[in-house]
């Protein structure tokens, strides 16, 4: 994959690898910059950091001209690095983008439209090359209110969580969803609780997360699914790590983007997807252990499934789900000691 990447206050264009680097402002000073190909110099960095930590956010964006000036111009100051993905947008956002000059972003073009999951991988490698210490991401449609974004940091930074999540369903903040995009998130949301074993955390394809990069460390990230499902696989990988993950309640905020979910077909995608994912995660973390989780969980599921191809064979049906719900009770009670560990 050939990556474009335009580097504000550079001061002639120059080439590094298979990274393009593009003149788009005047030279400023000699500092090298703070970014993995570190040979070119001529950037200004904000050297502004939240709590004594570097901060990079990553943009994902597809022909979102309209948003994501404002989007970006809405990132806090106290952020290292803005890291825009231009997932082969076919508007006018890789010139808007262009246009901006603030030197804390790195815009990446890709060449061929991957989906947004690999737009956001693209952002998580450059995070993992600079000097950032917590990886957060907000979607290039301004959605996501960076006003709300230190109660995703405060629990990192803290030690009590490794990675946070928006929550949008609680406290009344789904109040701005619609009616068919909340039934769809609810029944998401209990599947995923199933297949990520992640049962403290609702609203999983909330998009709006942040990871210390010292987690982030951990995941073969070639291996994450790059589309609408790339949350879910996030979470049920992050779940195998044993990586810690809260749930931050943070409003819904909707107003003039739209969405490119069809959530007729991405339901019945993703529910497909979590069910094999769930087999996946279980045969990983506990199964291959022969740790009692996984003996419960695959009991229950096969009996579930004879349970029901027998024609509603209740005993057998009944056995499945009590097999099944001890599974989820012994899981729900390692996440709540795994909870514990971080405060």
């Amino acid at each position: 994959m050939i990556i474009t990447a335009v580097l504000p206050a550079l001061s002639k264009e120059a080439s590094i690898g298979n990274i393009v680097l593009s003149e788009i402002a005047e030279y400023k000073d000699d500092k090298q910059i703070s970014h993995p190909y570190n040979e070119v110099k001529g950037a200004v960095l904000n050297l502004h950091q939240f709590n004594g930590h570097n901060i990079g956010v990553i943009i994902p964006a597809y022909n979102e001209e309209n948003l994501i000036g404002e989007t970006i111009n809405g990132i806090p100051e106290y952020v290292k690095r803005i890291y825009v993905i231009d997932d082969c947008s076919t508007d006018s956002t890789p010139e808007i983008v262009k246009r901006l000059t603030d030197p804390r972003i790195v815009s990446v073009r890709h060449e061929k439209n991957q989906g947004v999951g690999a737009a956001i991988i693209s952002g998580y490698k450059l995070a993992l090359e600079d000097n950032i210490d917590i990886a957060v991401v907000m979607a290039g449609d301004n959605q996501m209110d960076p006003k709300q974004l230190p109660k995703l940091l405060e629990p990192i930074v803290e030690g009590r969580a490794d990675f946070t999540k928006g929550n949008r369903i609680i406290r009344g903040y789904w109040k701005g969803m619609s009616k068919w995009r909340l039934s769809g998130n609810f029944l998401l949301t209990w599947l995923n609780k199933i297949a990520s074993g992640y049962w403290n955390i609702s609203d999983p394809q909330n998009g709006y997360v942040a990871i210390s990069v010292s987690s982030l460390r951990k995941f073969n990230l070639d291996s994450l699914y790059g589309g609408f499902a790339f949350e879910n696989d996030m979470m049920i990988k992050s779940n195998i790590l044993g990586i810690r993950m809260m749930n931050v309640p943070i409003p819904a905020r909707y107003g003039k983007e739209k969405s490119k979910i069809r959530y007729n077909r991405f339901i019945i995608h993703t529910s497909w997807f979590l069910l094999i994912s769930f087999l996946y995660r279980i045969s990983n973390k506990y199964l291959f252990r022969f740790h009692p989780i996984g003996i419960f969980y695959f009991t229950g599921f096969i009996l579930i499934i004879f349970g029901i191809v027998l024609l509603l064979f209740w005993p057998v049906l009944i056995l499945g789900l009590v097999s099944f719900t001890f599974g989820i009770a012994l899981e729900m009670k390692e996440i709540n000691k795994s909870q514990l560990r971080g405060l």
